[in-house]
């Protein structure tokens, strides 16, 4: 795993894919390169996303390096998967700390880890198997539905490197096969070009002597592809198929064997045109209710101006009318504590006619 390895799982833990407390499991127990330790921005940086306030490992060596071998004594990968508090496996022959032996050209998966793992890495391993059917077979039972297969392999170049490489329809089509959601693909480029290695050029030259000479300024640009996968339903792997989209056979056997490819009624991608159709039918109605709401809203914004704007009115009326009756009511509080002779002298004054006989003042002539 090099330094590359850090803003990848960041991006996917991000994105959802990687739960806190994953169950990780690794196709080949994978050793952490130079490029990897010296990443200690990217090392923090992958703490804080899935919570660890732990430091990191130290990943120390843990034997002598040596010229011919880069990894020999390289800190494995498991101290960083369970620092950051997934647990953790391997498929491995070698003896590594929590390696389960399976052969993966032949092997299956033992019943008590099928669907188990959440996170299914091959960091470069598959390629030097032969048998990759059941190489991505094992892929695929290991990891849980909903669970990410993570593939980093080698695309060109690199010749005296493994059995095979991949090309992107090789994903393609597996994922078509197995109804997978790509959830990240990217390719890299080395700087360096390699040609044909040394040994390489020796074993031709049995057959061939004028092979160095022939393969002497051959070059190839040394690539490799990155892989996010998504198990989405949980059903057996059907292998991938170079046919065209919509392609038929007459033979029942083969249409049973590939019934994710030459059944379009049963197909995955007829089972995605449906979800997405629902999906579309849900936001549908989901629009429909959230216009319906907010006209309810402007009706009642439209009911809350409308008594703003009556009770501003009644306040005016208020106060035009409240000085009127405070006068009124002034006047009789004066009138009734007034002594007789103010109030004749009034009278005479403005002409007011005397009491009426209950009392009150009566109407002026």
């Amino acid at each position: 795993m090099g330094a590359s390895t850090l803003p990848l799982l960041m991006a996917l833990k991000r994105r959802g894919y990687i739960p806190n407390g994953s169950a990780v499991i690794e196709i080949g127990a994978q050793q952490l390169d130079d490029s990897f330790v010296r990443a200690k921005g990217d090392i923090a940086a992958a703490a804080r996303f899935f919570g660890i306030t732990t430091p990191p490992p130290s990943f120390a060596w843990t034997g002598p390096r040596s010229d011919t071998n880069v990894l020999a004594g390289a800190p494995l990968a498991r101290e960083f998967w369970t620092w950051l508090g997934l647990s953790y496996a391997s498929i491995d022959i070698d003896g590594s700390p929590g390696s389960i032996p399976l052969d993966l050209n032949y092997d299956e998966v033992p019943t008590e880890f099928i669907g188990k793992y959440d996170v299914v890495t091959n960091f470069g391993t598959t390629e030097h198997v032969a048998n990759q059917l059941q190489s991505f077979k094992i892929v695929h039972d290991l990891a849980t539905p909903g669970g990410l297969m993570l593939h980093v392999l080698p695309a060109s170049g690199g010749l005296n490197h493994g059995l095979v490489s991949y090309n992107p329809k090789f994903f393609w089509m597996l994922g078509r096969s197995n109804g997978y959601k790509i959830a990240f693909m990217t390719m890299g480029q080395s700087e360096r070009n390699s040609g044909l290695p040394q040994n390489l050029l020796e074993f031709l030259a049995l057959y061939e002597p004028k092979a160095a000479d022939d393969f002497a300024a051959f070059r190839m640009p040394v690539t490799s592809i990155v892989v996010a996968l998504q198990k989405v339903f949980d059903t057996p792997f059907v292998a991938p198929l170079d046919v065209p989209d919509g392609a038929t056979t007459e033979h029942a056997a083969l249409r049973d064997r590939y019934w994710s490819v030459f059944n379009p009624d049963l197909s995955f991608q007829a089972r995605e045109r449906d979800l997405l159709a629902r999906i579309a039918e849900v936001y549908d109605r989901e629009q429909a209710l959230a216009a319906k709401e907010a006209d309810f809203e402007h009706r009642k914004r439209d009911v809350y101006e409308r008594e703003q704007h009556v009770a501003t009115h009644d306040r005016a009326a208020h106060m035009m009318v409240a000085p009127t009756g405070a006068t009124h009511g002034l006047r009789r509080w004066l009138y009734a504590r007034s002594p007789q002779w103010l109030i004749t002298a009034k009278r005479r004054m403005f002409g007011v006619a005397g009491a009426s006989s209950d009392g009150t003042p009566s109407r002026g002539t």
